[in-house]
């Protein structure tokens, strides 16, 4: 069951998030956007916050009061919950957003799928449906505003790709072409892990040859890590930085969509 954090929450995890004025290091042109002010637009919306994550500050010049921060937000309409077509269960839409104050990030917001696959957690699957990106330089509250409303309308087409994609059915070098193009997104082109690790399934519903299973299997591993090849001293690390969270996750979404419309 999901829970929606207050106010206080937010703020103990993700102090930044409530930041009044920019780092005094930013200049005249920029313009700060402050994130209270889109999670009260984002409520009046019809949606709030369920997870707020701001990376650990070691010190330096940067301060944690304007630090990077992403927010993750679902509609308090459950009726819009998908269901998983694996399991049945349900699949939550939900809204991404990164911001910060000091300069370190750009304004995003983008879509997201979660399916909760075990105990521990939940496993993301970043979407690009009207997403949407900006620097803090020549930004105004109305195009923002206007991001907001295209970014949420667009959250229901999401379930005709995950229908699609459980449809179709994949061959086992249709397989390994998206693992490999999942190892090239995370570890790189040099990268000596092997591809094939990440089509393991972990639980019964992962098993099976359509693009959907397949997609999940290979997201998860990628993102989890903890498998370890011939030759490797240590399991893979979880990737956990915000930013190549968002750009691998992307990345796999995007090519299980290209193979889904070649299929």
């Amino acid at each position: 069951m999901v829970t929606f954090l207050t106010k206080d929450e937010i703020n103990s995890r993700t102090p930044s998030a409530f930041a009044t004025e920019p780092h005094p290091f930013m200049s005249e042109r920029y313009i700060m956007v402050p994130t209270e002010q889109l999670i009260d637009q984002l409520h009046d919306a019809g949606w709030g916050v369920v997870e707020a994550k701001q990376p650990r500050t070691y010190g330096g010049k940067r301060s944690a009061s304007n630090k990077k921060h992403m927010l993750e937000f679902e509609s308090y309409d459950r009726s819009i919950l998908m269901d998983d077509p694996r399991t049945g269960d349900k699949v939550h839409p939900r809204a991404l957003l990164t911001n910060s104050s000091d300069g370190t990030s750009r304004l995003t917001m983008a879509a997201g799928l979660f399916a909760m696959v075990c105990s521990n957690g939940l496993v993301v699957q970043t979407v690009d449906l009207g997403s949407f990106s900006h620097k803090h330089i020549g930004l105004t509250m109305e195009g923002v505003q206007e991001a907001l409303g295209n970014l949420t309308d667009s959250l229901p087409r999401i379930t005709n790709s995950m229908q699609s994609m459980s449809e179709t059915i994949l061959d086992k070098d249709q397989q390994l072409l998206l693992a490999d193009q999942a190892r090239e997104a995370r570890w790189g082109k040099e990268s000596t892990v092997d591809s094939r690790l990440l089509l393991d399934a972990h639980r019964t519903a992962d098993i099976g040859n359509d693009l959907w299973r397949v997609f999940n299997r290979v997201q998860e591993n990628t993102i989890r890590g903890g498998f370890k090849g011939e030759g490797q001293k240590r399991p893979a690390r979880e990737l956990t930085n915000l930013d190549a969270l968002n750009r691998v996750n992307l990345a796999l979404w995007n090519s299980a969509e290209a193979m889904l419309a070649a299929a």
